[in-house]
């Protein structure tokens, strides 16, 4: 409380009124970017008036590129050299910010803000030793630590940031995309012959780390089980996954109808944009994910989503917040977690994080929720 009223009356006395400009850095990546949201949404309730800019990488870009909050989007192309980074940073510094947030905290980051010298730098604590010994030791020192949109929050205390609240649908995040990825949506869907009237799975398989990933046989599994129960399933992924989309498509190819052109499953990895996917998830009734971008974009679209979570727990902070959203993960494991991150492969060599949690019970409650969620709409 100290620290944080002492920085406040820096800001009264280094400023004499409420910021009137203020630029958020966080560079990646899709999850974290999209759980900044809330952030923005607070400042700019709380300062209608102010200029409210963003820096992201430039192949995130498309996340923030429609957001109403924004006024200005900066892109990095991590590619580029140092020179580059120091020519941004004065170009920053050109426009005199009163606030940076810095909810990135890496070389870059750091570097940026101070290179752009703005009257104050806010940054979110992550808990670095806490999260350290949860992984290390398995000694629970988070079970009281929010989760990350909300640390994000907190970095605005200092600004007297009231409270955020979620939107009217219970969403903390929001993305917004455009006519064109509708159009886009539309064009590929109808391409891979899309029946509207029949109710659409997406399935999204991929994710940055193999212990994020639900193995991809278990995702063909639930696929055809849902196929014969006449669901429609989408794959959704980025082009990192059109392998193990191909993979989906050869285990689930024998509950295909033959003879036919109207095939229930519809193979989109690597075939539309972020926004396209986000504007396909909209037309879902519900979405299976990974802990990856896409969970996180299923959220802030606001469609139910069942969530696969294997060496990551919920402390770390990054599960889903909606109430139609459900977790699925094996929590008898003493091994978990095993990082914050994810690993390339099983540290015990056993993966039973994922290889334990079967398609029929993630189908089983898929069928649970599709029921729940018809009975709701009924009701309303």
């Amino acid at each position: 409380m100290v620290q944080a009223a002492a920085l406040i009356f820096k800001i009264k006395r280094i400023n004499g009124v409420r910021p009137q400009k203020i630029l958020i850095i966080r560079l990646s990546s899709i999850g974290d970017i999209l759980l900044a949201t809330p952030l923005l949404r607070a400042l700019r309730e709380n300062f209608p008036d102010a200029q409210l800019d963003f820096l992201v990488k430039s192949h995130f870009a498309e996340l923030l590129r429609y957001h109403p909050a924004i006024n200005q989007l900066y892109e990095f192309n991590p590619r580029d050299e140092w020179s580059a980074l120091r020519n941004l940073g004065r170009r920053l510094s050109e426009t005199r910010y009163d606030v940076i947030f810095d909810i990135h905290k890496s070389l870059r980051s750091r570097c940026l803000a101070r290179i752009a010298w703005p009257k104050m730098i806010l940054r979110h604590r992550k808990h670095g030793f806490r999260r350290w010994v949860l992984v290390k030791t398995k000694i629970n020192l988070m079970r009281r630590v929010p989760p990350i949109y909300q640390r994000y929050l907190e970095a605005a205390t200092p600004l007297d940031v009231t409270t955020a609240k979620p939107l009217a649908d219970g969403r903390w995040l929001e993305l917004f995309w455009s006519e064109k990825e509708e159009r886009e949506a539309q064009r590929e869907l109808m391409a891979h012959h899309w029946q509207p009237h029949l109710p659409m799975i997406g399935i999204a398989p991929g994710a940055g780390y193999f212990t994020k990933r639900w193995p991809v046989e278990y995702f063909g599994e639930l696929a055809a089980g849902l196929i014969r129960q006449g669901h429609q399933v989408v794959i959704l992924g980025g082009k990192q996954d059109v392998d193990l989309a191909k993979k989906i498509e050869e285990i689930v190819e024998p509950a295909l109808p033959r003879d036919t052109r109207e095939l229930p499953l519809l193979n989109l990895a690597g075939a539309v944009s972020l926004l396209g996917s986000a504007a396909v998830i909209k037309r879902c009734r519900l979405v299976v994910a990974n802990d990856s971008g896409l969970m996180h974009v299923a959220e802030a679209a606001g469609i139910p989503l069942i969530a696969i979570f294997g060496s990551t727990t919920r402390e770390l902070g990054f599960f889903p917040q909606l109430q139609t959203s459900r977790v699925m993960e094996n929590s008898a494991l003493s091994c978990r977690p095993c990082s914050h991150l994810g690993h390339h492969q099983c540290p015990r060599r056993h993966f039973r994080c994922m290889r334990d949690l079967m398609p029929k019970e993630v189908l089983i409650t898929v069928q649970q929720m599709l029921l729940s969620n018809k009975a709701e709409i009924l009701s309303a």
